[in-house]
């Protein structure tokens, strides 16, 4: 099984690595789909469990998290049978799973405000492992939904990359056109278009030349991981 490890330096000057797995009860918190992509740059690994949810992910994200389940950072897992605590019991099995796979020093959050998971938790620590429950207030989450400013740029440029390659009959020759293309792709987030710009230029995945917009396929397609 395939798990991006984090590494940090410690403050004896050694360097550890660190495994963070985060469990998602999708039946108790849907709204947790939305968060996927900023869960995924601050984990090294995703579990969503569900019986029966009516959750939709954005199509937009499809490029992005297709390379996170192959990679095997995510998994959407469905309950075979539905019912009461189906989700939570897929929790248990994973934790246990998982448990037995990873280094002693991975930690695991759960995200739930169903506190029948704090049994899973305190198993897990009764196995000396690292373990906490996250409720769903705006306060708990804080930690978990913040992206850091260079992750979230690749993310976007990777979105925007796939935009390109979706729209590549349509697509923007001023730069102009090109910032008023950003802006209307990415309007409900708090983006900021000069720095996503300047990015596609630094990358190479475009070129300007008398307000021209000059497009590289070649990088258009590795940003879009296709």
């Amino acid at each position: 099984m395939t798990v991006i490890e984090q590494s940090k330096q410690a403050d004896s000057g050694v360097v550890e690595s660190t495994t963070r797995v985060l469990f998602i009860d999708l039946e108790n918190c849907p709204s947790q789909v939305n968060e996927l992509i900023n869960h995924l740059e601050q984990y090294s690994q995703v579990v969503v469990c569900y019986a029966a949810s009516g959750a939709k992910v954005p199509v937009d994200w499809i490029v992005s998290l297709t390379a996170t389940v192959n990679d095997n950072r995510l998994k959407i897992l469905k309950m075979p049978n539905g019912g009461k605590n189906a989700a939570d019991f897929g929790i248990a099995f994973w934790a246990g799973f998982l448990m037995a796979q990873l280094p002693e020093h991975a930690h695991f959050d759960i995200v739930s405000n169903d506190a029948d998971l704090d049994h899973v938790v305190n198993l897990l620590k009764s196995q000396q492992r690292s373990a906490t429950r996250i409720g769903t207030s705006k306060e708990s989450l804080s930690a978990v939904t913040k992206v850091q400013p260079q992750q979230g740029k690749q993310f976007y440029l990777q979105e925007y990359c796939a935009h390109l390659v979706n729209h590549h009959n349509n697509r923007p020759v001023k730069k102009e056109t090109l910032i008023n293309s950003i802006k209307s792709k990415f309007k409900a987030d708090s983006l900021n278009v000069d720095d996503l710009f300047e990015a596609l230029v630094k990358q190479s995945i475009i070129s300007v030349a008398d307000n021209k917009i000059t497009y590289n396929q070649q990088k258009i397609t590795k940003f879009a991981g296709l």
